[in-house]
């Protein structure tokens, strides 16, 4: 479950409060923003992937180097310590990138995030 994954990659003793599901098409983009309105920025924010392919964006601030990582269906990613106030975005989905046996994970293919956090302090 979604638990489990918090439980094994957060190094945080308390579980999530929300999870945020963002769907982008193909070609799809987000611009580079910080997720800082929650109450408990100790927390991580542990991001999961799935479907196609996503270049994710990371940056220390807006106007300075930024690093482009791919993120491939079931991948993690964990946003925490100096990390969990970074500015991050999505340049862009790889349509038709996320190959099944029976082919792409959703039949017009697509980029399902699921994204974990703690809200409140406990």
């Amino acid at each position: 479950t979604v638990l489990d994954v918090w439980s094994s990659v957060a190094d945080y003793s308390h579980p999530p409060e929300a999870c945020l599901v963002n769907y982008y098409r193909p070609g799809a983009r987000m611009g580079l923003h910080q997720d800082r309105d929650e109450e408990e920025l100790a927390a991580p924010v542990v991001s999961i992937s799935l479907g196609d392919t996503g270049l994710f964006r990371i940056a220390a601030d807006r106007q300075g180097p930024s690093s482009v990582v791919k993120l491939r269906s079931g991948d993690v990613l964990v946003m925490a310590g100096p990390a969990r106030l970074s500015y991050h975005g999505i340049d862009r989905i790889l349509g038709g990138s996320s190959r099944l046996l029976a082919g792409p994970l959703f039949p017009d293919g697509g980029r399902i995030n699921l994204t974990l956090r703690r809200v409140t302090r406990p």
